[in-house]
């Protein structure tokens, strides 16, 4: 699986390049909530986009990440709990049976 992510992530990459060598010589106007940017070239904008993505997304993995390890590391310890419960009653003592019908 991490090989088609990456072989997807320098798909990417190289697509980026190619826009931002195309689109080099154009410019655009951003309004970012009150403040404003005037001729600033596009592929400015778009690595922009393209790093606050990226950010959001390993923000996002990284939180996900660590709720699978603590859950992991809780599941490793009920495990241990169990086999060490498990070991307990394989050491008890066997109750011998009567070979008489109680009455």
């Amino acid at each position: 699986m991490w090989i088609i992510k990456g072989i997807l992530y320098l798909f990417v990459l190289i697509a980026m390049a190619l826009f931002f060598t195309q689109n080099s010589s154009q410019s655009v106007d951003l309004k970012l909530l009150h403040w404003q940017y005037l001729d600033i070239p596009l592929y400015y904008v778009m690595l922009g986009g393209f790093l606050c993505g990226l950010l959001v997304s390993l923000v996002v993995g990284g939180i996900r990440e660590v709720k699978l390890r603590n859950r992991l590391r809780k599941l490793g310890r009920d495990l241990r709990d169990r086999d060490s419960e498990i070991a307990e009653l394989r050491s008890l003592p066997l109750r011998e049976l009567d070979d008489s019908p109680e009455e």
